[in-house]
């Protein structure tokens, strides 16, 4: 026997192969489907046999090793004479010994086959159940050993029927442990697949059904996994008369429970002016760490011990949809999910970041284990306990410190309840915006519940936490405790682009698509917001198209991925996003930015303090907070925007005469600090910038300058190319004959 051996599925078939790649049975036998046996390298025409000689095959080959001649005689001609069984037992030998030869084995009495003579897709199916169970999910096991037509013949078709049952639990054992292995894994499309198969080979399996309905949640559907539900249990009552069972009914209950109110945050809002973009959903790409992060915090909550992460990010890095992907998974793993939002000065309400997710709360089955008079003390922040709970007391009236101090310890006994009856995840998104009154109940509550199974997420955009503010001190201080994690999400890197374009686009490996996505990297640097825009964009704009059957994208040519290719107007909800974010600064710092977006090469302290007319310790201070913000980063001593997208966004929100001004303030900082251009290496940003300020004298010496620097470099072509940018300058003739004069000694010179 050949070893080791391989298994490949093709077609729905499979085939076996030795290290060499070469068939090593005779025969290949197929008995998913229409049976039938051909030789195996498929050359020739599929081997006659008759219903009887072909049954006794697959008998054999399902039934390894020897079998006497009555045991076959019984199987195949029960209902015949001893005597007449045993002759067309011989008689079906006959014909198979003719088509088999020698691998048809009749040695004292009893009937094989020899060791490796037939290959069948059902032992392969078998074999590969163990070896390669996504392999074994492709067979057609629904019609295994179907087309036998045996007549007078029960012990064969009770036979017949024992191996489809058995060939059915294999098989959906093979698909139960691949749903479990891409839950684990959290790939959720994967699990909706693998479910879907399940319940069209078993369509009243509750299991199959959990699957489903549990992986098409957490892929954040909720509504079609409650459709899934209600399909289910209409199916399950018409086919048997029964109900979904416990487990499934809990886990829809929690489902339901979840509502259906949106959670994004406004960075996730619709671009508007298009309508209809391809749906650019794809499963969490490098997210894989901070996602076994979230699952060993929740994993080590216990009854006497908490737990807290802090998730942070830049803008636009997905926090949000880590978040919400890991608090469905929560959901579905039956913990209480108690969400909240920071909204600071926009809104101006006390405590409301931890009102919202006490509003979550008012609904749970474990609210009723708190005090009557923790509950009305609660209901000062939430009205609606009272509508839950009516009987509750008044509140009692105190002074202001007191019914502060009784108010928090209501709050944490309200959360001490629900943690009795399960164990409850407190979820706050854009913490960075919390009030200061719900930072200090943060604060209390997570020093006076470190002891009770509650995992506290907080989720900050990094660029938007001021230094001084209480939200930032109180992550300085649960950054402190020992049960805390830290977890920084950072843009997509270039695989990270393309597993993402190639899940979305349906895109086999390829240089093209590898080309493409680098394009698309360089563009947004891996930020997953500014890149689904653009993808819609591109989509809008008839960059990428799509091919209607399949959903396949088809890409630009590799041609046409150059520096001009995605060359698209910004989406309007890129725009606004960081239109929003420039807005909340101080005029002083919003100066800064404005200076280094339309200078656009790196400023150093010692320029900003010109232009400005600040000290360079105030300019850097300016700058540091900036970066911290990040909207620049620092570079060889200088600052330069983030992301070229920052830069755009920041120098659009200008009018034509103040950005005409920066232009100028920045060419002549530029001439200042750094002397005569005759010499200086930044004569071209000092010509380009003076050029959109206006000053043209200065824009005409500038480009003289770099033209010398060019022609000194052996650059010839620049050199000239500056000369003509010279002469657009010139406001003299005397100026006009110079550039003249200098071009036509260039063109003359040798080499």
């Amino acid at each position: 026997m050949n070893s080791p051996l391989a298994y490949a599925a093709r077609g729905g078939t499979f085939a076996k192969y030795a290290d060499n790649g070469g068939p090593t049975s005779h025969f290949a036998l197929r008995l998913l489907g229409l049976p039938c046996l051909s030789d195996q390298a498929g050359a020739g025409p599929p081997v006659r046999l008759g219903a009887k000689e072909l049954s006794l095959l697959a008998y054999l080959a399902l039934e390894p090793g020897p079998h006497t001649r009555d045991e076959l005689a019984t199987l195949l001609w029960g209902e015949s004479s001893d005597t007449d069984a045993r002759a067309s037992l011989r008689q079906a030998l006959k014909h198979l010994r003719a088509a088999l030869g020698p691998d048809l084995v009749t040695e004292r009495g009893q009937v094989s086959l020899a060791a490796d003579a037939v290959e069948c897709d059902v032992a392969d199916f078998r074999r590969a159940a163990t070896l390669d169970r996504a392999a074994a999910s492709r067979a057609d096991i629904a019609h295994a050993l179907t087309g036998f037509a045996v007549r007078h013949a029960p012990a064969f078709d009770d036979w017949l029927d024992r191996t489809r049952a058995q060939l059915l639990r294999e098989y959906l054992d093979v698909l139960a442990t691949l749903g479990r292995d891409a839950m684990v894994r959290h790939v959720w499309r994967e699990a909706i697949e693998i479910a879907d198969r399940w319940l069209m080979a078993d369509p009243l399996s509750e299991h199959a059904a959990r699957l489903a309905i549990e992986a098409t949640y957490l892929d954040g559907n909720r509504r079609a996994a409650l459709a899934r539900f209600g399909e289910f249990r209409t199916r399950l009552e018409r086919e048997t008369g029964d109900a979904p069972g416990r487990l499934l009914t809990s886990l829809v209950r929690r489902i339901e429970s979840d509502g259906d109110v949106p959670r994004s945050t406004p960075l996730a809002a619709a671009s508007g002016w298009y309508a209809n973009p391809p749906p650019l959903h794809a499963a969490l790409v490098e997210r894989e760490a901070a996602w076994e992060t979230l699952a060993a915090a929740w994993g080590s909550i216990a009854d006497d011990a908490g737990a807290i992460v802090l998730l942070d990010g830049e803008a636009g890095t997905g926090k949000t949809r880590l978040g919400d992907e890991f608090l469905r998974w929560l959901v579905a793993d039956g913990a209480t999910v108690l969400r909240g939002r920071g909204y600071g000065r926009r809104t101006g309400v006390a405590y409301g970041a931890v009102v919202e997710l006490l509003r979550d709360a008012v609904e749970e089955p474990g609210i009723a284990g708190a005090e009557p008079e923790a509950l009305a003390e609660v209901a000062r922040l939430v009205p609606e306990l009272r509508q839950r709970l009516p009987g509750l007391p008044a509140a009692p009236a105190a002074p202001d410190p007191v019914q502060g101090s009784r108010l928090f310890e209501s709050i944490a006994q309200m959360l001490l309840a629900l943690s009795a009856e399960r164990r409850v995840v407190v979820a706050l998104d854009d913490l960075q915006w919390c009030d200061d009154d719900s930072c200090n109940l943060l604060l209390f509550l997570t020093r006076r519940l470190e002891r009770a199974p509650i995992l506290w997420l907080g989720m900050v955009t990094l660029g938007e936490l001021e230094r001084g503010a209480p939200v930032a001190r109180l992550c300085r201080v649960w950054r402190t405790q020992p049960r805390t994690s830290s977890l920084t999400l950072a843009p997509f890197g270039i695989d990270g682009v393309w597993a993402l374009v190639a899940e979305l686009g349906h895109l086999e490996d390829s240089a093209e698509g590898r080309q493409f996505a680098g394009r698309l990297y360089d563009v947004t640097g891996g930020n997953p917001f500014y890149l689904h825009e653009l993808l819609k964009t591109l989509f809008a704009q008839d960059v990428i198209g799509q091919v209607p059957e399949t959903g396949a994208w088809v890409l630009p040519p590799a041609d046409a991925a150059g520096a001009g290719a995605l060359e698209v107007p910004m989406s309007r909800s890129v725009h606004d996003a960081i239109s929003e974010r420039v807005e909340r600064l101080p005029d002083d710092a919003h100066d800064v930015l404005v200076t280094v977006a339309v200078a656009e090469i790196g400023c150093r302290t010692q320029m900003l303090s010109h232009i400005h007319g600040i000290s360079r310790l105030h300019a850097a201070s300016l700058g540091d907070a900036l970066v911290e913000r990040r909207l620049l980063v620092e570079e060889e001593d200088a600052y330069l925007c983030a992301h070229p997208v920052i830069a755009r966004v920041v120098r659009d929100g200008l009018s034509a005469s103040r950005r005409r001004e920066v232009h100028r303030a920045v060419a002549l900082g530029l001439q200042l600090l750094t002397g005569d251009t005759g010499d200086h290496p930044f004569a071209a940003d000092i010509a380009r910038h003076a050029e959109h300020g206006g000053d043209h004298a200065l824009a005409y010496r500038a480009a003289l300058a770099a033209s010398r620097i060019a022609r000194e470099r052996l650059t010839r072509e620049a050199a000239l190319g500056w000369l003509d940018q010279a002469a657009t300058y010139a406001r003299s003739d005397a100026e006009t004959r110079e550039v003249e004069r200098l071009t036509a000694q260039l063109i003359d010179a040798p080499g």
